[in-house]
């Protein structure tokens, strides 16, 4: 029986780690349908509270579980393993069992290893530090790296990255600042993002499946043209003194588009509820403010927004419903393209624009900290008023993003079979 690992995916919080991750477990069950996998998460309580899988086993792979837990047993684990001591390898934690028994750990991370986030270099090291004492081969899957100007993010990346097994790029420039580091484990082309192969059924989990299918006959019956907005809480923390508000932008846009007879659904690709107005992983607190601001000089009846926790599944419900959407979450642009849907991206990395070229969209991808709203708000209405020919480019690429992401795991069933 296989068994598979997973790093740096969730099902709570952040959707598209959720997309990703339900994605890679799905394609990989249509092969081995009595797989088992190990999912090591950033937030292991609440997914272990709404993963319905049973061959989906959720292990702990915060911070300080890393620190405290995996790393050092990990160093342990392999001392054990020798003559007279291996038999005291079923004393150590479930975790540490796992993933040695595993046949591969898949890293799924979003962004790792790029210049200017050097804060988040100890957890994209240790991540699989483990994985590489206990020889578990290591393949990161489609993903933005790079780039590597910074001394230490260099040196981290390439001691770590050329341990692994198999590294997928996301994109042209992430490929080049790979090709970079000369790496000879490189795949040889980049590939599409794992997200583009999801499908509904998928799923682990079920959260406010009534709140969604209520929104939908709402918006059902909106007269109006609705505009989908997901905005980011990453966004809305990034802001300094010296920028525009994003959140402040933003709002003054959906005031606009209110004002040209458009209805808005504002909706969120990471929720996390239960924390209140925390922005981590939780665009909740945003629409909130968006929302509130919009409704507070006169009641109006065409804004409609997520107030409650929801999942992939959900989002692509709701966004089935607009004629656009306008979106600052990287997954909420995929989720868009899958459904042929015409997108405009306010974003912050380079890792937007690589994946619109792709489909020769890039010039709707906008960076927050330059875009001007009166750009951004014509495009909305040129394609609003004329989208056959966006349409048609995603009608036309869409077939061979799809292709590609699939390369990735043609690559690991070749290595398990």
């Amino acid at each position: 029986m296989k068994s598979v690992s997973i790093i740096a995916a969730t099902i709570s919080g952040n959707r598209g780690a959720e997309a990703m991750l339900t994605t890679t477990i799905g394609e990989i069950r249509q092969r081995y349908p009595d797989c088992r996998f190990n999912v090591f998460s950033y937030y292991p309580e609440q997914d272990r509270v709404l993963n319905r899988d049973d061959k989906v086993a959720v292990y702990s792979a915060t911070p300080l579980s890393i620190v405290a837990l995996l790393f050092p047993f990990s160093i342990l684990f392999a001392l054990f393993k020798l003559p007279l001591l291996n038999r005291l390898l079923g004393f150590f934690p479930n975790a540490l069992q796992a993933l040695d028994q595993s046949d591969v750990l898949i890293d799924l991370a979003g962004v790792a290893f790029i210049d200017g986030r050097e804060k988040f270099l100890p957890y994209n090291v240790l991540t699989l530090v483990p994985a590489f004492i206990l020889n578990t081969p290591v393949v990161k899957f489609s993903q933005a790296l790079g780039p590597f100007g910074n001394p230490l993010n260099r040196v981290l990346a390439l001691a770590t990255l050329k341990q692994c097994k198999q590294i997928f790029a996301r994109g042209k420039g992430t490929h080049q600042h790979l090709q970079d580091l000369k790496l000879n484990n490189l795949f040889a082309s980049p590939v599409a993002d794992v997200a583009f192969r999801h499908q509904p059924d998928y799923n682990l989990s079920e959260e406010s499946n009534r709140e969604v299918a209520e929104l939908a006959e709402r918006l059902k019956v909106e007269q109006r043209p609705i505009i989908g907005i997901c905005p980011s809480s990453v966004l809305a923390a990034k802001h300094n003194s010296e920028e525009a508000d994003y959140t402040e932008s933003l709002t003054h846009l959906c005031q606009q588009l209110l004002d040209r007879g458009f209805a808005l659904l504002l909706f969120p690709n990471a929720t996390r509820k239960q924390q209140g107005e925390k922005l981590r992983n939780n665009d909740l607190p945003v629409i909130q403010r968006i929302s509130q601001q919009l409704t507070a000089d006169r009641s109006e009846a065409n804004v409609y927004s997520v107030d409650f926790d929801i999942n992939t599944n959900g989002i692509k419900t709701l966004m089935t419903a607009c004629r656009i959407v306008l979106v600052s979450r990287f997954h909420a642009m995929i989720a868009a393209l899958s459904a042929k849907q015409p997108v405009i991206v306010i974003g912050w990395s380079h890792k937007y624009k690589e994946v619109m070229d792709s489909f020769e969209l890039g010039e709707l991808v906008y960076d927050f900290k330059q875009a001007q709203m009166a750009s951004i708000l014509q495009s909305v209405v040129t394609i609003t008023d004329a989208d056959g020919e966006v349409r048609n480019k995603l009608e036309q690429h869409l077939p061979g993003i799809i292709e590609s992401s699939a390369q990735q795991f043609e690559y690991l069933f070749t290595n398990l079979d």
